[in-house]
């Protein structure tokens, strides 16, 4: 029998997320044109642009499967995203995040594990102990992080109960497709991811090519420098970030990337 296979997407943000500005129907054309199969929309502390897709994707017919997830920002100011949610997270302590993903039959991953701003593990491994005995992925390669952090993500290749994933960290339509989870397919959707995670199917892990000393993705980085300087009235933000989106999606390009192998399993 002839093995089937699926290009998934664990983390990005719609314009539902504080700072996603990619719009529902411009996500399902990207997807397509990227090659995904499955986006996992993981919008920060809200699972409504999620919700949202997952029907523009049936009102459409298209082919795109949706995982509900969140990317829930704790009390500590870290991050930790749930997969198959049935709705929005309440709790922002770490245990009380992790009971409510589980209790509700979700699966847990740590985005950008070390990353100095928001990483679960930035100051230690003892957040691990809230998610022993759990299926728990944690980003091998995030296509936002550095070289360093992603670099030092290998580590936790070693830790038991953890496995690895790769994530875009999508904000703008030019950054789908930095990373993909290449992942076979078994039954359905849910039983496949799963298999993924409990490390009991072949998957591949791929990323956008980085080099040593590569910085974190940026942002309208002029802006930023001169922003404590010269600030822009309000009234005229969205506009500037609309021109910042399709200059951002000119500059950078949408659509295939060119990857190489992150990591390989079975």
């Amino acid at each position: 029998m002839t093995s089937r296979w699926i290009n998934v997407e664990f983390h990005c943000h719609t314009v539902r997320s504080s700072d996603g500005m990619i719009p529902h129907d411009s996500m399902i054309r990207t997807a397509a044109a990227v090659g995904l199969d499955v986006i996992a929309i993981t919008d920060h502390d809200t699972v409504e642009g999620a919700l949202e897709l997952r029907e523009r994707v049936k009102e459409q017919g298209v082919s795109l499967q949706i995982i509900v997830g969140e990317e829930r920002t704790l009390a500590d100011g870290s991050h930790l995203i749930g997969l198959f949610l049935q709705r929005g997270l309440q709790a922002k302590e770490l245990g009380d995040v992790v009971e409510e993903i589980y209790g509700a039959g979700g699966l847990c991953l740590i985005p950008h594990p070390f990353r100095r701003k928001d990483g679960l593990l930035r100051n230690g491994l003892e957040p691990l102990r809230f998610l022993e005995g759990r299926v728990v992925g944690f980003e091998l390669f995030s296509a936002k992080c550095s070289f360093a952090e992603n670099a030092r993500a290998r580590e936790l290749l070693a830790v038991p109960g953890l496995s690895p994933f790769g994530g875009s960290d999508a904000h703008y339509e030019s950054d789908l497709g930095e990373s993909m989870n290449v992942v076979e397919w078994h039954e359905d959707l849910r039983t496949s991811i799963q298999r993924m995670f409990e490390k009991s199917a072949p998957y591949q892990i791929l990323g956008k090519p980085q080099a040593n000393g590569d910085s974190e993705r940026l942002y309208a980085p002029l802006y930023y420098r001169v922003k404590k300087r010269v600030r822009l009235p309000k009234v005229f933000l969205p506009a500037a970030k609309q021109c910042y989106r399709h200059y951002r999606n000119w500059r950078v390009g949408i659509g295939r990337k060119a990857l190489r192998e992150i990591h390989r399993h079975g």
